[in-house]
């Protein structure tokens, strides 16, 4: 689909922030070069650096230090070194569905089976204890939870947090909670999984969304458990050595003095959400959830004798481009992706065009 997309599509497709990252951090990157940091560099990454992420994590956990942090080539890294450290052949992972395309195949690399509870529009796309339990059994080793969530933007409360958290206690599992989109959050604080059970969590995060680094590929693994960071930190050496020498100095920088950048792009991106969901609830035949965190709005649309990916065709015909929903999986049919990454002048005039197909397709 992104293939046949020309040049007038107004794109809603790709889950990448449309800012630069801050201008001290690009400016520090370039200061690392001339200063001669271009060479390898420690396999968890930059002490200093690690030691200020520890410390942005204290208000949860206030033990973490530089040792429970490990530096990796973006959240997708940090998840294959994970999953190399948890799971062998014969064992399980239950992972959410919809979900980001990389988990189950990320799992089954090592060996290990993938299970999706499921994460549905009727429960504003936050699992139901049961479900879980109906897939738990001896051999599953993890659970992976992701909120704010990619593809659909939920977040959780405290109460479902402790709900969730009790059920992989019971079963003596690991709890992997992504929160790449940590500090993209609109209506109320984060609900973090770091500092609740702190020796069975292992908290992936990134710098490309909340920081619109995404180019750069650069994030970190966090765990209280010095054990398991023992291992990740031992597999990221054999992945990819270690992290790029210069940009760590970068993050470090925009840490220091940037530290409020998410949190203006976190403005605009509250406009365009509650823009899209305007019109998006407007539209018959359509039902968006409002979420509370993420670029991503997931909503149900009803076009008879239509599945997502060819609606998601028709609609690249009329002149924009989403996600299908079955792309995350078969939870996900019926619905479509956009990523508010745009600006909400696009936003409105790609709505324009999403109303006029809808409206033709379904003959209203």
């Amino acid at each position: 689909m992104f293939d046949m997309a020309g040049d007038d599509v107004i794109s809603f497709g790709l889950g990448e922030p449309d800012f630069q990252p801050p201008i001290e951090a690009i400016n520090a990157f370039h200061q690392a070069m001339l200063d001669g940091h271009n060479k390898y560099t420690t396999t968890a990454g930059l002490p200093a650096l690690r030691k200020k992420i520890a410390e942005s994590w204290h208000h949860l956990s206030p033990n973490l230090d530089e040792n429970n942090v490990c530096m990796t080539m973006s959240g997708t890294n940090a998840l294959l070194n994970i999953f190399a450290s948890l799971v062998d052949p014969g064992k399980n992972v239950l992972l959410p569905e919809p979900y980001f395309p990389l988990y189950g195949p990320d799992v089954k690399l090592w060996g290990g089976e993938a299970r999706y509870y499921q994460c549905l529009f009727e429960n504003e796309f936050v699992p139901t204890i049961e479900d879980l339990e109906s897939l738990v059994d001896d051999n599953t080793v993890a659970i992976l939870y992701n909120f704010p969530s990619n593809p659909t933007g939920a977040t959780i409360s405290i109460e479902q947090r402790d709900e969730l958290l009790k059920f992989a206690q019971k079963h003596d599992l690991w709890i992997i909670s992504d929160e790449v989109y940590d500090r993209i959050v609109f209506d109320s604080e984060h609900v973090s999984f770091v500092g609740t059970d702190d020796d069975r969590v292992i908290l992936i995060n990134s710098f490309s969304k909340t920081y619109a680094m995404t180019g750069w590929r650069i994030g970190y693994i966090l765990s209280a458990n010095n054990e398991a960071m023992h291992q990740m930190i031992k597999l990221q050496y054999y992945i990819t050595a270690c992290s790029n020498d210069a940009m760590q100095y970068a993050v470090l920088e925009a840490m220091n003095v940037a530290d409020d950048y998410p949190d203006q792009m976190c403005v605009e991106y509250k406009a365009r959400r509650d823009l899209i969901c305007s019109r998006l609830n407007a539209m018959k035949g359509i039902q968006c959830h409002v979420p509370e965190g993420a670029f991503y709005v997931f909503p149900r649309v009803d076009v008879p004798n239509m599945n997502s990916q060819d609606l998601a065709i028709e609609l690249l015909k009329g002149g924009v481009l989403c996600s299908p929903g079955s792309a995350f999986g078969p939870s996900g049919e019926g619905h479509l992706r956009f990523a508010y990454t745009i600006s909400q002048e696009d936003i409105s005039l790609g709505m324009d065009k999403v109303e006029a197909v809808i409206k033709r397709l379904r003959g209203d």
